[in-house]
C-alpha cells in the first residue's frame, strides 16, 4: 500500500470536489441557492459530515491499535533475546557459542527491518521467516548436556523462552502484514468530497474561501496519509522504533 499515493488521489478528491462546487455554482438557478435551500442542504450535509468523522475516528483508532501491538511486541522480543542470552550465560562456558549467533540473528532481523540505506530494507514477514537459524538454535540448545538439576533447568528455560521469542516472531510478522481494506479508505474520501462540493456551492467565489478549502483539504489527506501508514507498522516511512532491538544487540553477548 503506498500511502503517498493514497493520500495525494484523496487530497485530489476533496480538494476537486470543493473546485468543482465552485465551478457549477454559475450553472445553478439562483432560487436553487437561496437561504431556504443552503439551510436543507446543509442538514443532509451535516449528517454526512458526522459519519465521516466517526469512520475516520475509528480508522485512526484502529490503525494505532495495530501500531501499539506491534510496538509492545518488539519490546517483549527483544526483552527475550535479552533474557535468552542471559540464560545461556549462567549456563556455563558450553553455551558460549550460542551468544553469538543469537547476536547475529537480532542483528540479522534489525538491520532487515531498519536499515541505514532505506532501498535494501526487506518487508517485516520476510525479515521474521527464516525459520532455519531458530530452529538450528533450539537444537543447540536442546543438544546442551546437563548434568544437574540446575543446568536442567536453565535448559528448559533457555527452551522455553526459544519458544516464546519464536511466537512474538510470529505474531509481528502476522500483524504487520495484515492489510488495510482499501474500501475503509475510498467511501469517507467519496463522502467528504461530496461534502467539499456543497461547501463550495456556496461559498463565495474568492481567494480566501478556496484557501481554506484547500487547507481542509490537506488535513484530511494528513489523517488517510496517518491511517495508510499506521497501519504498515514495520513497513511504512511512520515505523515502530528500533531501539529495542539496539539495546538487545549492545546488551546480548557482553
Amino acid at each position: 500500500m503506498n500511502s503517498y499515493l493514497i493520500a495525494s488521489m484523496a487530497f485530489l478528491c476533496i480538494f476537486g470536489g470543493a473546485l468543482g462546487g465552485m465551478f457549477a455554482q454559475r450553472f445553478i438557478p439562483s432560487h436553487h441557492l437561496s437561504k431556504d435551500s443552503q439551510d436543507s442542504v446543509k442538514l443532509g450535509a451535516g449528517l454526512i459530515a458526522t459519519m465521516a468523522a466517526l469512520t475516520l475516528g475509528l480508522l485512526v483508532s484502529s490503525s494505532k491499535g495495530t501500531y501499539d501491538r506491534v510496538n509492545v511486541l518488539i519490546n517483549e522480543a527483544a526483552a527475550d533475546a535479552i533474557n535468552l542470552d542471559t540464560t545461556l550465560k549462567n549456563y556455563g562456558p558450553e553455551a558460549a557459542p550460542l551468544h553469538q549467533r543469537l547476536r547475529d540473528r537480532v542483528a540479522s532481523v534489525r538491520s532487515d527491518i531498519w536499515p541505514k540505506d532505506s532501498k535494501n530494507r526487506k518487508k517485516c514477514s520476510e525479515a521474521f521467516k527464516n525459520e532455519a537459524s531458530v530452529t538450528t538454535l533450539s537444537e543447540s540448545i536442546a543438544s546442551l548436556q546437563a548434568d544437574s538439576p540446575a543446568s536442567i533447568q536453565l535448559r528448559n528455560l533457555a527452551l522455553q523462552t526459544l519458544t516464546d521469542l519464536n511466537r512474538e516472531r510470529w505474531q509481528i510478522a502476522v500483524e504487520s502484514s495484515s492489510k488495510l481494506p482499501l474500501k475503509l479508505v475510498v467511501i469517507p474520501v467519496l463522502w467528504i468530497t461530496f461534502l467539499t462540493f456543497v461547501y463550495g456551492l456556496f461559498a463565495p467565489r474568492n481567494g480566501t474561501v478556496a484557501m481554506v478549502l484547500f487547507f481542509c483539504s490537506v488535513s484530511i489527506a494528513g489523517a488517510i496519509y496517518l491511517i495508510c501508514e499506521m497501519s504498515m507498522p514495520l513497513d511504512g516511512s511512520i515505523k515502530v522504533p528500533s531501539d529495542p532491538f539496539d539495546t538487545a544487540i549492545e546488551l546480548i553477548g557482553k
